[in-house]
């Protein structure tokens, strides 16, 4: 019985190891921070009162995105819930 159940739930933990294991590598990544000069090179040219300007836009839209994305998965929770409440 118990190779049975190490049988099925097996995959499912090296599964989810692999996945811990790559959201550790991502969040060495994200801890260097996004460095814009690569992704705006003509904007570097012009100073760093631009490029503090062009920072502070792209760090507003990405929390606005984030913000966004919470509402509407908040949204389709309660509407997931209103569901289950009218069965």
């Amino acid at each position: 019985m118990h190779s049975i159940v190490d049988s099925i739930i097996g995959p499912i933990i090296s599964l989810l190891q692999n996945a811990l294991n790559y959201l550790g590598q991502v969040s060495l990544v994200a801890g260097r921070g996004l460095n814009l000069d690569y992704f705006l090179g003509p904007i570097v040219l012009m100073g760093p009162g631009w490029q503090m300007l062009i920072g502070s836009i792209v760090a507003s839209a990405f929390l606005l995105l984030v913000v966004l994305i919470v509402r509407k998965s908040y949204d389709m929770y309660l509407a997931f819930k209103t569901g289950v409440k009218w069965w």
